[in-house]
Parts: C-alpha cells; sequence; structure tokens
C-alpha cells in the first residue's frame, strides 16, 4: 500500500496543484472521514478512494492494474476482476447496473 503520510500527501497535492481547487487530505481513521474525495478537473472528474473495499493490498493491486492512455500519458486503471470485486464489496444500488456490465463482461472474457 502506498504510504498515507503527510509527505505523499505533499507529492500528490504538489503533481495536482494546477488541477485541484483544494489539497487532497489524509483519511480520518477514527470517523472515516475523507474516506473517498471528489474533485473536478478540467480533464473531468477524479475520485481518490483512500481504502476501497473488496480490493487486496496495494502491491498486488498495482500489479493487476490495466494500463491505458489519458491524453498521451499512461494511466493505471484497476483490471476488471479488481473493479467487479470492490463495487460487489460496496454493492451500492447505484452500481448494480455496473456490476452486471462488468459480470457479462468477464464471463464474455471467459468464453474467449
Amino acid at each position: 500500500m502506498p504510504p498515507f503520510d503527510q509527505e505523499n500527501f505533499d507529492k500528490i497535492n504538489a503533481a495536482l496543484a494546477d488541477e485541484l481547487d483544494m489539497d487532497l487530505e489524509p483519511m480520518d481513521v477514527q470517523t472515516g472521514e475523507g474516506f473517498v474525495q471528489t474533485f473536478q478537473t478540467t480533464a473531468g472528474v477524479i475520485q481518490f478512494h483512500l481504502a476501497p473495499p473488496g480490493l487486496p493490498k496495494f502491491a498486488v493491486v498495482e500489479e493487476r492494474a490495466v494500463i491505458h492512455e489519458f491524453c498521451g500519458v499512461p494511466v493505471k486503471y484497476l483490471c476488471l476482476d479488481d473493479l467487479l470485486s470492490s463495487k460487489q464489496a460496496v454493492a451500492r444500488d447505484k452500481d448494480a447496473d455496473d456490476i452486471l456490465f462488468l459480470t457479462i463482461k468477464k464471463q464474455n472474457q471467459q468464453k474467449s
């Protein structure tokens, strides 16, 4: 898991200084406040999930990540299995369509 120390948050905030109107902050482990932080950027919405449910340790998730280019920059995304696992673990009503879509996509990949 990447460090949740102020030095790491300072690096993220410096890298995104031109995009974020306020700093990303560490999650309050007592209250859970800051678990998900959402920002509007010129490229769209960016969310930071500081402790995503349903996922193994960060190193495992990172190793399985899928890389796609966004505006010429390689960006890591959750692999299909990890994205589906996380959405299933949360089980929010608004994720039901995503879970169905990802389940069908996974089944189709397994058939190929």
